[in-house]
């Protein structure tokens, strides 16, 4: 489950700078159009399991495309479905001298400034991006008017604003209230609903957690927010390269790193219902539900939105801050 007090997990810090696409994934549209394009689009040979499409000319990456879609198309397999690495989202940290982030150098300590303005810009990109596909929840560039228009820079900086007037505010209410969902399924034990809320590899996580806290009950409950949902970095990429637009929505994938900061508390109960959890100070231990002691928890979460489908914003993978480093937002 995603609290912190009952499982804790490896953190994941690996990033791709783009999406990549296996031979795992794409084994029977790629083997037989490889060969062909090794002495063209490729000087060298590769022993690895992946093919790295960057590698190979424009016109032998736009040939694996269309090859796959005609496959695809034959075998009723839809492969903008596939899974995807995630976009290079990041958590910015403290650069500052005074700052708890402890770097070995000054050099560390530019290149981890450089890293953070690089991500402000991504987002500022990312979310032209979203604005121009009309994208955005709650944001329509065909009707936001003149003054919306030349209000249009000031908040496409603002993508890690919290203020209820931004306009990320719609988007990050749909955040909260997805992780919120998914924590109460996790808790009820639906899998239905976290196939429905989650992806790989972020998936894989919750089948374990429900798999080790199948002989108990528990109840989740959300005591509030200590500080806003804030989106601290956001990607967009076209995911769907079709030759014809998608059927639905857009081309766009998008990735939202949100940070959450909250205060909550999970009850555990055996078969025979007695509680297994630290109860609230001064809760009586007497009844069907003991209280339970309250944590705040700080986390970071990947959420992905494809847009070309109608499906919700999904919770693809958890990442956790560097050792030694405070996160900047």
């Amino acid at each position: 489950m995603n609290f912190a007090f009952v499982s804790r997990t490896t953190p994941c810090l690996r990033r791709s700078k783009s999406p990549s696409l296996s031979r795992a994934k794409f084994a029977a549209t790629f083997s037989v159009h490889r060969g062909a394009h090794m002495t063209a689009a490729r000087k060298r040979k590769t022993h690895d399991d992946n093919i790295d499409l960057q590698s190979y000319s424009e016109e032998a990456q736009l040939k694996f495309i269309r090859h796959a879609q005609i496959v695809g198309q034959k075998q009723g397999i839809d492969i903008w479905a596939q899974p995807v690495d995630t976009l290079d989202v990041m958590i910015p940290y403290a650069t500052a001298p005074w700052s708890k982030s402890k770097f070995s150098s000054i050099k560390e300590r530019l290149s981890q400034w450089l890293l953070n303005q690089k991500n402000k810009g991504k987002s500022i990109f990312s979310m032209m991006r979203l604005v121009s596909y009309d994208s955005l929840p709650g944001t329509d560039s065909q009707t936001m008017g003149l003054m919306g228009a030349l209000r249009m820079p000031l908040h496409l900086c603002t993508s890690s604003s919290t203020k209820p007037t931004s306009w990320v505010a719609p988007l990050r209410k749909i955040l909260l209230e997805s992780y919120i969902s998914v924590q109460q399924a996790l808790a009820k034990h639906d899998k239905e609903e976290l196939s429905r809320l989650t992806q790989l590899p972020y998936y894989q996580e919750t089948e374990k957690l429900v798999k080790k806290g199948k002989a108990n009950t528990y109840v989740w409950t959300l005591h509030g927010e200590t500080s806003p949902a804030k989106i601290i970095s956001i990607r967009s990429t076209e995911g769907h390269l079709g030759s014809a637009p998608p059927p639905y929505g857009n081309r766009l994938l998008v990735n939202a790193l949100v940070k959450f900061d909250t205060e909550q508390s999970l009850e555990i109960y055996d078969a025979q219902g007695n509680a297994l959890h630290t109860p609230e100070p001064g809760a009586s231990k007497k009844g069907s539900r003991v209280p339970a002691k309250k944590y705040r928890l700080t986390e970071y979460y990947v959420f992905e939105k494809r847009m070309y489908y109608n499906t919700p914003w999904q919770i693809k993978e958890r990442l956790y801050p560097k050792p030694g480093k405070q996160p900047l937002l």
